[in-house]
């Protein structure tokens, strides 16, 4: 319902034509409607040949601003949104009123348009920062993620078209080659991961943490999540110096001896480095562990429930 009225609301010509229904001078409101009727379809013309060209020529005929990073990503948004005006300018004009009910069919196309709305956000605020090209791993991925779910929504919307053969004819026409967008791969996961791994402080990292609550307090859940990274990432040289220690033989813990105490002993780490494992490891348990409670607790707890 929200999209259906929606749709007419920002149309640029529907809400007009249905104005005009109210007009008193009907002869005036003819000629009107004519007009308007006329550009409809102008735009209705315009929007498929758009849609049509821009899918053959994997939007490389429409002009877009930008660097070389991020015109790609505005090409694939015109040749999308160019799909959606098409797509949801027939959907009203075949389904009229029932496009609110068909409630499944209108929230894909909401959903198209959701995910063009929060791309096009990705854009600007990159280029509101300047471009900043530690960033673009965060571009890319955002991007990827929204032109996947849009194209996805696109070929739900065409599999469940009430004309099943027009449907078949508009997906040969939205997707001549297919969808383009498969979502982040696993590099660009892995790159975005490392990007938010690194340790407070960095530009790149801060840009991104702005305004955010960030308490210190290591016994407060996100304090305590935040004292383990640190632990960890401090420790981590050490870490791998004790796993090849481990994979070579040199460290071999007597039964009940701990890794740390038999590394230890045995001059691969030395107390400085000893201490900095433990704490890493305290503040991984603390952050893992869940809550434990006594035997006594738990059956006065369940005797309360009955």
């Amino acid at each position: 319902m929200i999209f259906g009225q929606g749709a007419i609301r920002c149309h640029p010509f529907v809400l007009r034509e249905m104005e005009l229904v109210h007009e008193t001078d009907r002869e005036a409101a003819v000629v009107k409607f004519d007009d308007l009727l006329m550009q409809h379809i102008g735009f209705a013309v315009s929007n498929t040949a758009s849609t049509l060209l821009l899918g053959l020529s994997f939007g490389l005929m429409g002009r877009v601003p930008g660097t070389s990073v991020t015109q790609p990503y505005f090409r694939a948004l015109n040749r999308i949104a160019a799909a959606f005006a098409m797509l949801a300018d027939l959907s009203m004009m075949l389904l009229g009123g029932e496009l609110k009910r068909r409630e499944r069919l209108s929230a894909r196309l909401g959903d198209v348009l959701s995910h063009l709305y929060l791309a096009s956000a990705a854009l600007k605020q990159f280029h509101d920062l300047g471009h900043p090209t530690a960033q673009e791993p965060l571009l890319r991925w955002a991007l990827e993620d929204c032109l996947e779910k849009a194209e996805s929504a696109l070929r739900d919307v065409l599999a469940n078209f009430p004309n099943r053969i027009l449907g078949h004819l508009l997906h040969a026409l939205v997707f001549p080659f297919g969808a383009r967008h498969k979502g982040p791969s696993d590099v660009l996961d892995a790159e975005v991961a490392a990007l938010l791994g690194r340790p407070e402080g960095d530009p790149a990292l801060e840009s991104i943490l702005d305004g955010m609550y960030r308490p210190h307090d290591p016994e407060q859940p996100l304090g305590s999540l935040k004292h383990a990274f640190e632990a960890i990432a401090s420790s981590q040289g050490t870490a791998k110096k004790l796993a090849k220690a481990v994979k070579a033989g040199t460290v071999q813990p007597a039964p009940g001896e701990s890794l740390v105490d038999a590394a230890l002993t045995a001059g691969v780490i030395d107390a400085v480095e000893a201490e900095q494992l433990r704490t890493a490891e305290l503040a991984r348990r603390k952050v893992i562990d869940v809550d434990d409670f006594a035997k006594e607790a738990l059956e006065l707890q369940e005797g309360r429930i009955r």
